[in-house]
C-alpha cells in the first residue's frame, strides 16, 4: 500500500504552511475549507479543540435516574447530585458544535492514512487537541509528532525534518487532561454548592465560581478593603539646593539606617528630624562624596507578547482586554501579523532571515508616513537578542508578516496597533539607545544626599518607538525616575554648599483600585499578592522560566493564560459580582459590588487564593515527569473536591442584589467613590450590571433617551428586555 501521510494541525495558519511546502515534493490536487492534499499527503486544521467535556446532566442522567428536569430540560441543582466526581473510566468528551466539518475531515481522510503527523501546538493543549480526535476516531496507524513553532519557510522546512514519535508525548497529554478534569470539577461542583448553600440564605440567581475567575474576585475585594480601610499618614520630604563650582541642582535626602522619625517605608514622619537636619544642613559647606559620569546603552525591547499588547493599548488607548484580542486578531486574520495569543517575546532564529522581506513590506505600507520616515537607520544584518531560539516556546512574539497594509482600509485602533508592532519589530534592527547617566551623593555635616541626571546622547530605537515604551523612557533601565535631565559638571570631593532645604509635606496614598492594565499585569505577576512562600517561589520561578525560555511557559506564568486572561473581568462584571467604576481621565476601575464582597468574606479563604494554581502546576510538572500519574492527581482532586463540598455548606452565604437589577441609587460598595486614586466615582449599572433576567446572555447597562434613563439589555435589538432606571 503506497505511503499516504495525513497532517492534522491546530491552526489553518499551521496547516496551510505546512501544505506550502509538502506541495513542492509533490503537487496539491485538492482543497477544500478545512483540508489541502497532495498525491501522497493531506493537511488539515481544527481551529482550536474540537471536542469539550461532557456537562454535569451526562453524568446525572446516569448516577440518578429519578432526577427531575426542569422546564429548560435541564436537571434542576440539587444537594443530592454532589460531589459530581466521575471515575478515570467515567470521563466523556463531546464534539463541539460547530467542529462537526472539521471532525468529519479527519474521520475521512484518517481512512486513506498510512501514517498520521500530530502537527498541534508544543503545549499541552495543543498535544491534547488533536489526540483526542484521533482517539475518538480510533487512529490505529502510527501517528508522528512535528513541532511547529513558526511559519516561515525554513521554520516549516526544519519541523517537516524532524518527525518524533508521538508516544513521547503522551504524558503531556495526561497533564492537559488533569487541567481540563480539575477545572471542570472545581466549577460544576463549586458553583452548584455555592448556588445552592446562597439560595438557602434567601439569595438568588447563580453563582459562578472559577479556579482562575474567583482569585481574581478575591484580588479586587482585597483591594477594595485596603482602600476602605486605609488611614492616610503625613510625611516629609527633605530637597537640598546644591550649589558646585560649575552650576546648581538639586538633590534628595537619605536617611541612614537607624535614623529616628522614619518609618518602614523610609518616609520621614518626624517635623522635629526635619527641623534638625534643617539647621545642621542650611548655608553648609559640604563635598560630592560620589560622583558617576557613565554612558550607557539601552538595547530595543523585545517584540510583543499579547498581555504587553492588551496592556500598551489599554494605557495609551483606553482599549478593553478583550477589544485588543478581537483587533490584533483581525490583522491575524487578514495576514498583516502574526498569532496573537502568545506569552513569549521571542522569535526564532529562522525568522531573521525574512526580516529584508518584512521591513521592505513595511516600508511600503507606510510610504510618505512619519514612520517610514524613520527607517534610515534599520539595517536586518543587525541580530537582535529576540532572535534567540531557546526562548521560543509554543508560540513566538507578535511581529508583522511580509503582507503589505493598505492603511486606508484599516480602522483607527487596526492600525494603530499595527503601527505599535511593527515598530517594535523594526526596533530589532535599530542601533541601541545611547544615554549619559550621571549620578551623585553628596555629604553634608554627615547627612547624605542623592540626585541622578539622564541624557540622551543618540536616541537609536527610541527615535523610532519612544511612546510605546514611554515608561523605559521615563524611569531608565534600573526603574528609578532620575532627578533632573542635566546636573552641571563636578568631580569627587569637590566642595558642595547647601543654599536652602526645601521642606514639603505629603499624605500617604491608598492603593488604586485595579484597571484592565493592572489587573492583567497582577495576574501575570501574581506572585506579589501571595503570602505562602511556598507558592510565591513556584510563580516567581515560573516567570523567571517565561523571560528565559520554557517549554510550558503559557501554563506556568502567573494565572490564566493569555487567551484566557481578558475574560475574566468582564465575567465578573456579567454575574454580578463586580462592577466598573468611573474615575479621573475617563479611566475605569473594577470594583466588586456588595454581593462580590459578601461572597468574598463567606467563602473558605483556599478558593479567593491562587495557591491551588500553583499547587496544580507542581502536580502537572509531575505528571509530564512520569513522577506521578494522572490517576493518581485526580485522586487528590477527589479529595479535595469533598472536603471543600463539606467545608461551604457549614457556611450561611447571603449574597445581596446578587441576580436583580441595579438602580443608579443602588449602593453597591457600602463607600464613597471619590478620587482616581481611590477608585473613582460610582457608575453603578451604567457600565455593565447585573444579567439580563430575560434573554441571560446580555447585562443591564444604563441608557438616556428624551424620556429619561432605563436600564436597557446589552444584547439589543435581539433582547428588548428594560427595567425602569
Amino acid at each position: 500500500m503506497p505511503e499516504f501521510k495525513l497532517y492534522v494541525a491546530e491552526k489553518p495558519s499551521v496547516g496551510k504552511a505546512l501544505a506550502g511546502q509538502l506541495a513542492k515534493r509533490t503537487p496539491q490536487i485538492a482543497r477544500s475549507g478545512t483540508h489541502i492534499e497532495g498525491k501522497d499527503w493531506a493537511v488539515c486544521w481544527l481551529a482550536g479543540h474540537a471536542y469539550q467535556l461532557a456537562e454535569p446532566d451526562y453524568y446525572i442522567e446516569r448516577s440518578f435516574p429519578d432526577a427531575k428536569r426542569g422546564a429548560n430540560g435541564r436537571f434542576s441543582w440539587s444537594f443530592d447530585h454532589l460531589p459530581l466526581l466521575p471515575a478515570n473510566d467515567e470521563w466523556q468528551i463531546l464534539p463541539v458544535r460547530d467542529k462537526a466539518e472539521m471532525i468529519g475531515t479527519v474521520r475521512k481522510l484518517l481512512k486513506r492514512a498510512t501514517v498520521v503527523v500530530h502537527a498541534g501546538d508544543i503545549d499541552r493543549e495543543g498535544q491534547l487537541l488533536v489526540d483526542e480526535v484521533l482517539e475518538d476516531l480510533g487512529c490505529r496507524v502510527p501517528v508522528k509528532r512535528v513541532l511547529p513553532k513558526a511559519i516561515d519557510e525554513i521554520s516549516v522546512q526544519r519541523v517537516l525534518a524532524d518527525e518524533r514519535d508521538n508516544r513521547d508525548f503522551a504524558r503531556m497529554r495526561d497533564a492537559a487532561l488533569a487541567r481540563g478534569r480539575a477545572d471542570w470539577l472545581v466549577g460544576m461542583n463549586y458553583s452548584r454548592c455555592v448556588t445552592l448553600q446562597a439560595r438557602d440564605s434567601g439569595s438568588s440567581g447563580h453563582v459562578s465560581i472559577g479556579r482562575v475567575q474567583t482569585p481574581v474576585l478575591g484580588l479586587i475585594a482585597a483591594r477594595e478593603l485596603e482602600i476602605r480601610n486605609f488611614k492616610p499618614v503625613d510625611y516629609l520630604v527633605l530637597t537640598a539646593q546644591i550649589a558646585v563650582q560649575a552650576g546648581r541642582f538639586r538633590a534628595r535626602w537619605r536617611p541612614k539606617a537607624g535614623q529616628a522619625g522614619i518609618d518602614e517605608s523610609g518616609r520621614l514622619l518626624d517635623p522635629a528630624v526635619a527641623a534638625m537636619v534643617h539647621q545642621q544642613v542650611a548655608g553648609k559647606v559640604g563635598r560630592i562624596a560620589e560622583y558617576r559620569d557613565e554612558q550607557k546603552n539601552e538595547n530595543a525591547p523585545l517584540p510583543f507578547s499579547l498581555d504587553e499588547l492588551q496592556r500598551l493599548a489599554s494605557r495609551r488607548y483606553g482599549l478593553p482586554l478583550d477589544q485588543t484580542l478581537k483587533i490584533v486578531q483581525g490583522l491575524y486574520d487578514a495576514q498583516l501579523v502574526t498569532y496573537p495569543r502568545t506569552d513569549c517575546a521571542f522569535l526564532p532564529s529562522s525568522q531573521h532571515a525574512e526580516a529584508p522581506e518584512v521591513v521592505r513590506a513595511v516600508r511600503e505600507g507606510f510610504r510618505n508616513t512619519e514612520l517610514a520616515a524613520k527607517l534610515a537607520q534599520v539595517d536586518t544584518t543587525r541580530k537582535s537578542r529576540a532572535f534567540d531560539d531557546k526562548r521560543v516556546t509554543a508560540h513566538h512574539g507578535i511581529v508583522p508578516t511580509p503582507k503589505v497594509a493598505n492603511l486606508d482600509s484599516l480602522g483607527r485602533e487596526e492600525r494603530l496597533l499595527y503601527d505599535d508592532i511593527c515598530r517594535r519589530y523594526l526596533a530589532q534592527f535599530m542601533p541601541p539607545h545611547t544615554y549619559r547617566k550621571v549620578t551623585v551623593r553628596v555629604d553634608i555635616a554627615g547627612h547624605d544626599f542623592t540626585a541622578s541626571g539622564r541624557t540622551t546622547l543618540k536616541p537609536g530605537w527610541k527615535e523610532l518607538c519612544g511612546k510605546t515604551d514611554q515608561a523605559a523612557e521615563e524611569t531608565g533601565p534600573s526603574g528609578e525616575k532620575d532627578d533632573e535631565a542635566n546636573l552641571p559638571a563636578m568631580r569627587q570631593d569637590e566642595p558642595a554648599r547647601c543654599d536652602g532645604l526645601d521642606r514639603e509635606q505629603r499624605k500617604t496614598e491608598p492603593p488604586a483600585r485595579f484597571t484592565d492594565d493592572t489587573l492583567l499585569e497582577a495576574m501575570v505577576n501574581i506572585h506579589k499578592y501571595v503570602t505562602t512562600p511556598q507558592v510565591k517561589a513556584h510563580f516567581v520561578a515560573m516567570l523567571e522560566k517565561s523571560k528565559t525560555g520554557s517549554e510550558d511557559e503559557a501554563q506556568g506564568c502567573g494565572i490564566g493564560t493569555p487567551a484566557t486572561r481578558h475574560t475574566f473581568g468582564p465575567k465578573l462584571i456579567e454575574v454580578g459580582l463586580v462592577e466598573l467604576v468611573a474615575g479621573k481621565k475617563k479611566a475605569k476601575f473594577f470594583a466588586p459590588t456588595a454581593a462580590g464582597l459578601a461572597l468574598n468574606e463567606a467563602l473558605p479563604k483556599s478558593l479567593m487564593i491562587p495557591d491551588s494554581t500553583a499547587v496544580w502546576d507542581m502536580a502537572f510538572a509531575k505528571i509530564e515527569a512520569g513522577e506521578i500519574t494522572l490517576e493518581q492527581f485526580m485522586a487528590f482532586m477527589a479529595r479535595q473536591i469533598n472536603a471543600t463540598l463539606a467545608e461551604i455548606r457549614k457556611l450561611r452565604i447571603a449574597l445581596p442584589n446578587l441576580g436583580q437589577p441595579r438602580s443608579p441609587s443602588a449602593k453597591t460598595g457600602g463607600g464613597k467613590r471619590k478620587t482616581a486614586a481611590k477608585g473613582g466615582k460610582s457608575g453603578g449599572g451604567a457600565s455593565g450590571g447585573e444579567p439580563c433576567e430575560k434573554c441571560g446572555k446580555g447585562t443591564m447597562q444604563l441608557r438616556n433617551s428624551t424620556r429619561g434613563s432605563f436600564y436597557g439589555c446589552s444584547n439589543f435589538p435581539v433582547c428588548k428586555h428594560t427595567a425602569a432606571a
